[in-house]
C-alpha cells in the first residue's frame, strides 16, 4: 500500500496548483474530523437516552470516558515507537478502521461491559494514534507555515464534533440509540480510511519536495526513488532530537506537565459545564447553545492559533493560553446569565482550539522532525493523566462542597503557576546538541 500511495503522491505533485503538503494535511484532517465520534460532547446526547433505556446510572456511562483515559496512558509511548517506526500512513487508516469497528459495535452493547470495552477503545483511538500520527506527519511535511497547517486539521475536528452531534441527536430522535451508533461508525469508515490509506506520505522528502514547498536539491521525484526511511539521519544543518536525548532535557518534561495541566483543566470544566449552567438556573436550550458556540468559536480558533504560533515563541504563546485558561476558570463563576454563559463559552472555545494547535507545533519546534512520533508519545501521557484526573476533581469538588467553586478556583491557580513555569523555561540547547553530534 505504501507503493501506491507513493505512486499518487508522485502522480499529483507535478499536476496540481499547490504544494503536495495540502493532500496530506487534508488526509490526516479526516482522520481528526472522524476521531470526534466518541467525543464527550457526542457522548452527552447519548447520556439521557441510555440512561432511561437500560437502567444505567450517568456516571457508570461517564466511566467509559476514565477507561479510555487510563488505557491511553500505557498505549501511548507504544504508539509514539510505530508512528516514527512504521509511519503514519499505516497507524493512522488501521486505527480508522479499528475506531469504526468500535463505534458501530455500540449498537450491540446492552451491558456495561460490552459498552466500556467499545467506547473505551474509541477513546485509545481518540487520544492517542490520531493525536500523534496526524500531528507528526503534518509536522514532517511543515516548518515554517507548521502552525497553519496543525490548525486546518483541527478545524476539520471541531467540523467533525459538530457534524456528529448533529448525526447522533437526528438519528436518536428519529431511529434509535443502536442506530446512532452505526450511523457513526459508517461516518469514520467513509470520511477517513480511504484518504488516510491512499495519500498520505510521510515525509516531502519521499517525493522529491522540502518541507514548506521547497525544490529538492537532489531531484528525487524520479520513478525508482528510494521511500520512507524515517530512521535516515538529518540533513545537514537541521538538528533532530532522538526519544532519549530528548527525554535528557528539561524542556520535554517542562512541555509535558504544562500541557498536562491545561487539559486537566479542560477535562474539568468540559465534562461539568452543562450541569454548572443548569445550576446557574439557565435552561438547556441556552446551554446547548453555549456548548455550540463553543464548538464555533474552537474550529475558528483554531487556525488563529495556527497563525499565532508561527509568529510567537513557544513559551509565549503556551504562557499566554495558560493565562486564558485562568481567566476562562476565574469568569465561570461569574455566569449568571445567558451573555455572560455565552461569553465564557466562548473565551473556552479559544483555550480549547489553543490547546489543539500549540503542543503538537511546540514538540516539533523543539526536537525536530525525525523522532517526533516518539517524543509526542512520551508527551501525550501528560495530556491523558490530565484528562482521567479533572473530571475527577471537579465531581469531588462539588460532591464535597454543593458547588464547582473550589474546583475552578484551583483549576485558576494551577494555570497562573503554569504560565509562569513555562515562560521561564527554555528551549533545549540545539546548538549544543548540534556539537555534540559532530564530535
Amino acid at each position: 500500500m505504501n507503493n501506491i500511495s507513493l505512486a499518487i503522491a508522485r502522480y499529483l505533485s507535478p499536476r496540481l496548483p499547490f504544494y503536495y503538503g495540502w493532500v496530506v494535511v487534508f488526509a490526516a484532517g479526516t482522520t481528526v474530523f472522524a476521531r470526534m465520534a466518541p467525543s464527550v460532547s457526542i457522548l452527552a446526547i447519548f447520556l439521557s437516552p441510555m440512561a432511561e433505556e437500560f437502567g444505567w446510572s450517568r456516571t457508570l456511562i461517564a466511566g467509559a470516558v476514565n477507561a479510555g483515559a487510563i488505557a491511553s496512558i500505557f498505549v501511548s509511548p507504544v504508539v509514539g515507537w510505530a508512528v516514527d517506526r512504521y509511519g503514519a500512513r499505516l497507524i493512522l487508516p488501521v486505527s480508522m478502521v479499528i475506531l469504526g469497528v468500535a463505534m458501530i459495535s455500540l449498537a450491540w452493547a446492552t451491558v456495561p461491559v460490552f459498552f466500556y470495552l467499545g467506547y473505551a477503545t474509541g477513546r485509545v483511538i481518540f487520544h492517542v494514534p490520531v493525536q500523534i500520527g496526524s500531528g507528526a506527519v503534518v509536522s514532517r511535511w511543515f516548518i515554517r507555515k507548521r502552525g497553519r497547517a496543525i490548525g486546518v486539521i483541527y478545524l476539520a475536528g471541531a467540523a467533525g464534533n459538530i457534524l456528529g452531534i448533529e448525526i447522533a441527536s437526528l438519528v436518536i430522535s428519529h431511529w434509535s440509540i443502536s442506530a446512532a451508533w452505526i450511523a457513526l461508525g459508517i461516518t469514520v469508515f467513509a470520511v477517513s480510511v480511504l484518504p488516510a490509506a491512499l495519500l498520505i506520505v510521510e515525509r516531502p522528502e519521499d517525493i522529491g519536495l522540502e518541507p514548506d514547498g521547497l525544490p529538492s536539491p537532489s531531484s528525487a521525484n524520479s520513478p525508482g526513488t528510494v521511500a520512507l526511511d524515517l530512521q535516515s539521519p538529518p540533513k545537514q544543518g537541521e538538528v533532530d532530537w532522538t526519544l532519549r536525548e530528548a527525554m535528557g532535557t528539561r524542556s520535554l518534561w517542562i512541555l509535558t506537565g504544562v500541557v498536562g495541566a491545561l487539559f486537566l483543566i479542560q477535562a474539568g470544566v468540559s465534562v461539568h459545564i452543562g450541569a454548572f449552567f443548569q445550576d446557574r438556573g439557565l435552561s438547556l436550550t441556552v446551554v446547548a447553545t453555549a456548548i455550540t458556540i463553543t464548538g464555533i468559536v474552537n474550529a475558528v480558533g483554531s487556525l488563529v492559533w495556527g497563525a499565532v504560533i508561527e509568529r510567537t515563541p513557544v513559551r509565549w504563546a503556551m504562557a499566554f493560553l495558560m493565562v486564558l485558561t485562568a481567566g476562562s476558570a476565574m469568569a465561570l463563576l461569574s455566569v449568571h446569565s445567558v451573555i455572560a454563559a455565552f461569553a465564557v463559552s466562548a473565551v473556552i472555545g479559544i483555550v480549547g482550539s489553543g490547546g489543539n494547535v500549540i503542543p503538537p507545533v511546540a514538540y516539533a519546534s523543539y526536537f525536530g522532525r525525525r523522532s517526533i512520533g516518539s517524543i509526542r508519545g512520551i508527551g501525550e501521557t501528560g495530556v491523558q493523566i490530565g484528562q482521567s484526573i479533572g473530571p475527577v476533581l471537579s465531581g469531588l469538588a462539588f460532591d464535597i462542597n454543593g458547588s464547582y467553586q473550589v474546583a475552578f478556583l484551583t483549576f485558576a491557580i494551577l494555570a497562573l503557576i503554569g504560565a509562569g513555569v513555562v515562560s521561564l523555561s527554555k528551549p533545549p540547547d540545539t546548538e549544543q546538541l548540534r556539537l555534540r553530534k559532530a564530535r
